[in-house]
């Protein structure tokens, strides 16, 4: 598989939303070259750090699209959940002896292909209009603080 790379489409507008899903696309290509050396520590390592960056991700992004009332939010809360526990099975997949890296992979391509690309992208707008109303910047840190200290 061809290198994974960021582009403009993927973007919600959202500087810490789009950090964080950009490390989602680093993901990729960090597993393509553990799949190129074979490597099942760093296999290991990546999904380790993958699943946790994930779950915090997934949980800012819920944070902001509760306090901007985005209507769907619980649908997308969903999705998110169910994409981390198909994460946390191919955790737990490598951890017994498998090396899953075109399943992960290819899971991971479609996430940000599909999810990223359309899903989130539907919330930006909302959020974007709450930040504003709020105080830009300080906003979005406020939220980070509270959830992560």
């Amino acid at each position: 598989m061809m290198e994974k790379t960021w582009s403009s489409e993927l973007e919600t507008g959202i500087a810490e939303i789009d950090a964080g899903n950009r490390k989602l696309v680093n993901y990729i290509n960090d597993l393509n070259q553990a799949k190129i050396s074979g490597d099942r520590e760093v296999l290991l390592n990546v999904m380790e750090n993958l699943l946790d960056h994930v779950c915090n991700q997934f949980l800012f992004e819920e944070h902001m699209m509760e306090e901007a009332g985005y209507e769907y939010h619980k649908a997308h809360e969903k999705v998110h959940e169910l994409f981390a526990k198909k994460l946390a099975d191919c955790r737990g997949r490598v951890q017994s002896g498998e090396t899953p890296f075109e399943d992960i992979i290819k899971m991971l391509d479609h996430w940000v292909d599909n999810h990223v690309k359309n899903e989130d992208r539907m919330y930006a707008g909302t959020v974007q209009t709450k930040i504003e109303q709020e105080g830009g910047e300080s906003f979005v840190k406020s939220v980070m603080k509270r959830l992560f200290g």
